[in-house]
This record gives C-alpha cells, structure tokens and sequence, in this order.
C-alpha cells in the first residue's frame, strides 16, 4: 500500500511538473512560437506587413541580398533584452529608414539611411540614441509622409 501511495504521489508531481516546464517553455520561447509571431505592425493609423526576425541567424542576415522591399512592408527585429543594437547596410540593395522601439514606443527613427558601394572602405555602424528591444525597417522615405515619429506607440498584430 506504501508503494502504491509513492507511485500516486510521483505521478501527480511528474504531472504537475511537466504542466509547469510546458507553461514556462511557451513564455520563455514565445517569440520563436508561429503562433505568437507578430504578423503586422500598426503604428498610429499605418499597418506594416512584416516580416520577423527573431533568431540570431535571422537578424545578422536581414534584408541583405534582397533586391526590393514592397510597399507598406518591412522587417522587425525582435531582441530578448534591451541594447543599443548596431545596424549595418552590408549587401542591402535599397535605402531604408529604421525605426527604434523600446516595449511599444518608437525612440528613434534614422531616415533615408543610404546603400553601401562597393569600393567603399568601410561601411557604417547605425544605432538608435538608446535601449531597444525592436527595430522596424521599412523603405526609405516611408516614416515621414506617414508622419511616424519618436513616441508614438506600436501595436503588434498577431
């Protein structure tokens, strides 16, 4: 009768236990879920089509290579933790504007920001003035008709 009180007792905890990995697994990982990837990006009245890229392969490669972006689209970056990340147009065939997000609110945009040449020596290094979390990248010149600015606030949409 102890033995089968034992096995009871186990069964409940590699149960519950398995409950609570499972719970923490979905908040630990949830942004590599497809479920939980944001499929557009709503800032004041504009929705952006995006694409994500949340893995470390994924950001280090971004747009390069890429010929165009279409209209009303662009790629977020999404990071684990705050940081001054560092963005380079390495291979990157089209000018773009980044926008820098911490939580929900824009602070920082770099307008127009220009393809690298070929010959040219060295290719420069783009951070925001802060901490972010996200960067939003989207064809040059689409911030500031869509009058997208510092503190205005984002809305993923799922």
């Amino acid at each position: 009768m102890k033995t089968f009180w034992i096995q009871v007792i186990l069964l409940i905890i590699a149960v519950l236990g398995s409950m609570w990995y499972l719970f923490n697994e979905s908040q630990l990982v949830g942004l590599s879920n497809s479920s939980s990837t944001p499929k557009q990006v709503k800032i004041n009245n504009t929705v952006i089509n995006i694409e994500v890229a949340n893995s470390k392969d994924e950001r280090a490669k971004g747009l390069s290579g890429r010929d165009s972006l279409s209209v009303d689209s662009g790629m977020l970056f999404l990071f684990e933790k705050y940081g001054k990340y560092r963005f380079w147009m390495k291979d990157v065939k089209f000018p773009l504007d980044l926008i820098f997000i911490k939580d929900e609110t824009i602070v920082d945009i770099l307008e127009n920001v220009p393809t690298v040449s070929e010959n040219e020596a060295s290719i420069p290094i783009y951070e925001p003035v802060g901490e972010v979390d996200k960067v939003l990248e989207v064809n040059a010149g689409f911030a500031r008709p869509k009058n997208i600015k510092p503190g205005d606030v984002i809305e993923l949409i799922y």
